[in-house]
């Protein structure tokens, strides 16, 4: 009896204390996603206002009852503007974020909350900042991540397919730049539609 309450609160809370017990529960899915970001850099002499930039990448995850790990390959702009005068740094990051989360479904309605740990490379840099401390020739690679986020999203048409919006914020684990306690925060908006494969 008490096994059986307890299972139950544990659905109504959209969680799981079992692993899946048919291959029914189960399901790989891919897809595409893209949007924009809105980042600053905090922790040096001074803080930089933020700046937006764009996203864009491909996800493969598998579902396990109400539990979901997603490995994703992004594109993904960060950096700062300077909050005195004009100037900016921008860079671009080739990120693989591992994430893991649970959710609930409630007939084509998904949710899903999620954290993991993500590594970046970055691609490309450039500054007009007149910080010293923002010198893309000392940018740091690779650079480490904390992400959580939160995914809302439906099933659509006859296909498993689904359609979703996804807010994520990611705390930087380690500096940008070499000799500089200045780090990336970043929140990223993005459209995601994927499908079962």
């Amino acid at each position: 009896m008490k096994r059986a309450t307890l299972l139950a609160v544990a659905a109504a809370a959209g969680l799981t204390l079992l692993p899946a017990t048919s291959a029914a529960q189960n399901s790989k899915f891919a897809g595409i996603s893209g949007g924009a970001t809105l980042s600053d850099m905090r922790g040096g002499v001074t803080n930089t206002n933020s700046r937006w930039g764009g996203t864009a990448g491909l996800f493969v995850g598998y579902r396990s009852w109400r539990m979901i790990g997603v490995l994703e390959g992004n594109w993904v702009q960060k950096g700062g503007k300077d909050a005195v005068g004009d100037g900016s740094t921008r860079i671009d990051y080739i990120e693989f974020p591992f994430l893991i989360g649970g959710g609930s479904e409630t007939g084509s309605t998904l949710v899903r909350f999620y954290t993991g740990i993500g590594i970046g490379f970055p691609i490309s840099c450039s500054s007009t900042s007149t910080d010293p401390q923002q010198n893309c020739n000392l940018k740091k690679s690779p650079q480490w991540t904390w992400p959580f986020g939160l995914m809302l999203g439906r099933r659509v048409g006859d296909v498993p397919t689904f359609v979703a919006v996804d807010a994520r914020y990611s705390i930087a684990l380690g500096d940008t730049f070499d000799g500089a306690f200045m780090q990336n925060y970043t929140w990223s908006f993005k459209l995601m539609v994927g499908r079962r494969l």
